[in-house]
């Protein structure tokens, strides 16, 4: 992982910002895997009010610029390998060996996980995120882990 990870995912989401013409004040992009189409308009609306912008376009710049994504189902429609790759933090249901909650006390883990794919549950994984990315130390920790996550 380049020293200088969280710098360079800083600049390529001002970028993005740029291109999409969002506000510089948007809390976190998020692309969204998500197949059910009630949980995916609860999380429209939920990350409207916080600040989060959800995405639904998948192009490779923003696969590659992207703050986060959320998925819930892990199947091969979601491009696991090119966002691992990118460093966008997963939020993904329990099950992939390849993913662990992340603690930062402990300083492990590389995804925010939910037991149960419901709005309520997916949302809370959401809100994680945003709260453990708000300290630049745990944002440090997190961008290492998932840049260190085996494909």
């Amino acid at each position: 992982m380049p020293a200088n990870i969280k710098n360079q995912k800083e600049e390529q989401r001002a970028t993005l910002l740029r291109a999409h013409g969002l506000p510089k004040t948007t809390r976190a992009i998020v692309v969204s895997y998500v197949q059910n189409a009630g949980i995916q308009a609860f999380l429209t609306l939920a990350c409207a009010s916080l600040g989060v912008v959800l995405l639904h376009e998948k192009n490779e710049t923003i696969l590659a610029w992207a703050d986060a994504w959320i998925t819930d189902v892990l199947d091969t429609s979601v491009p696991v390998d090119t966002l691992l790759q990118n460093v966008v933090v997963p939020i993904v249901p329990t099950g992939d060996k390849r993913f662990s909650d992340f603690n930062p006390m402990k300083f492990e883990g590389n995804a925010f996980l939910f037991e149960k794919v419901d709005e309520y549950q997916m949302f809370a994984s959401l809100v994680r995120y945003l709260e453990n990315i708000r300290y630049p130390g745990d944002k440090r920790t997190l961008l290492k882990n998932v840049s260190e996550t085996s494909i």
